[in-house]
């Protein structure tokens, strides 16, 4: 009754491709895929993992535009051109986006399947130390606020994916929780 689409690789990976295949195209195919199974259970829910490079400026550029078209021989393309980054932060955009224009429709919430996202910050897990051994990427990402302190714990955000999936979240559809240290608050304020 619940599914999460959390794979995903970073920046740092040389082959910026692999990204935009792997964090939009693998997750929106699982979440696809496995639809008419979660439709046949018991309170179904599903949670994607996006993350909040999915605000920096940037992510809302072609790759995102392309992921959503459904085009993944263009965003590959497009991909070959581009820094991780951008095809890191395009991808999870569009993954989010991808679970805000689903969500409520007859698929998902119609089916009785509640699909959400969240979108966490640096965790220590082997994505981010990956990125933290870059070169490049490394000292950008030890810079990166975190008003919390510190980068997360991989159980912060299995705790928040754990809820976004039980019954206490039954009235949540089409969100996208942010799960950072409060990085996304101190950078967009404003923003919702």
């Amino acid at each position: 009754d619940g599914l999460v689409a959390c794979a995903g690789i970073g920046p740092h990976v040389e082959h910026p491709e692999a990204i935009v295949s792997l964090n939009y195209f693998g997750a929106v195919a699982v979440l696809a895929g496995l639809r008419p199974v979660l439709a046949a259970g018991t309170a179904p829910a599903a949670v994607a993992v996006s993350s909040n490079s999915s605000t920096l400026p940037g992510a809302d550029g072609p790759v995102a535009t392309a992921c959503l078209a459904g085009d993944e021989t263009e965003v590959r393309r497009l991909a070959h051109g581009l820094d991780g980054h951008s095809c890191y932060g395009g991808s999870k955009r569009a993954l989010a986006l991808w679970v805000r224009r689903h969500a409520p429709g007859p698929d998902w919430a119609g089916a009785g399947i509640r699909l959400n996202a969240i979108a966490p910050g640096a965790v220590e897990t082997p994505l981010l130390q990956g990125g933290l051994d870059h070169p490049l990427f490394g000292p950008a990402i030890r810079g990166f606020p975190i008003p919390t302190g510190g980068f997360g714990q991989p159980d912060d955000v299995a705790a928040a994916i754990a809820f976004l999936l039980g019954p206490d979240a039954r009235f949540f559809c089409g969100s996208v929780v942010f799960c950072d240290g409060g990085s996304d608050a101190l950078f967009r304020p404003d923003a919702f």
